[in-house]
């Protein structure tokens, strides 16, 4: 399992450097190491050929739902598109929050978890456990992965407006490892992390690009951010 190196403020590429290339892209994963990041967030869906690629949104424009098409027929609509396996070589060295997108009102909603069955068996087949968090906004989801694994470090995101403080506590009493609350959820961040120590979690913020807000938010001891620049980050840190 992932273990984090102590005191230390973690930078997450949000989708690589999306803020520099294309989010999700071969090029957006490598920028991000580049720029210094410490790990990468990446959104991971299925083909309806049971294919996992890497993509946010449930649709392509132009297209539709990717679990309507073949994985090999997407490409030739969007040749950049990369599978799971393939955006992890990319990230070799960093950790990665690998999340899981499950929406119930999106048209790949996957009610059995088989897409969380299938990034646990991956990762753990080619030895990714101890370099992963995996996530999602949905807690059945993410209860799957911890249920399917013992070994792989878990997340639990949660919506703007969420109770970050109740959250956190319902995430440790299921097993997880890591909150992901969205930044502005975190008005009392110290006390957040103080909590959040106590109990041996993480919070690691999502999406933060204000480089005031990175610097107190490592000054309040939260774990890290998830960022859309990295380089920006790294610079407002320095």
């Amino acid at each position: 399992m992932l273990t984090l190196p102590p005191d230390r403020f973690l930078i997450f590429g949000h989708r690589g450097a999306s803020a520099h290339a294309p989010e999700n892209s071969l090029a957006a994963l490598r920028l991000a190491a580049e720029q210094g990041a410490d790990g990468v967030e990446l959104d991971i869906r299925s083909t309806a050929d049971g294919e996992l690629v890497v993509h946010h949104d449930a649709s392509i424009e132009g297209l539709g739902p990717i679990i309507e098409h073949t994985a090999a027929g997407l490409r030739r609509v969007e040749p950049g598109l990369l599978s799971f396996a393939e955006a992890m070589e990319a990230c070799r060295g960093l950790i990665v929050n690998i999340e899981i997108k499950n929406f119930t009102t999106d048209p790949d909603y996957d009610p059995d978890d088989r897409v969380a069955a299938e990034v646990v068996t991956w990762v753990h087949e080619n030895g990714w456990d101890d370099r992963v968090i995996i996530s999602s906004f949905n807690s059945a989801t993410v209860d799957r992965v911890r249920h399917l694994s013992g070994s792989v470090a878990t997340g639990q995101l949660i919506l703007p407006g969420a109770n970050v403080a109740d959250q956190l506590l319902a995430a440790h009493v299921r097993g997880h490892q890591a909150l992901h609350p969205h930044v502005t959820s975190l008005t009392d961040a110290a006390d957040l992390a103080s909590v959040a120590a106590g109990i041996g979690m993480w919070l690691i913020a999502w999406t933060v690009d204000d480089p005031e807000t990175i610097r107190a938010l490592r000054k309040d001891g939260i774990t890290g951010v998830i960022t859309n620049d990295p380089a920006n980050a790294v610079a407002a840190l320095s």
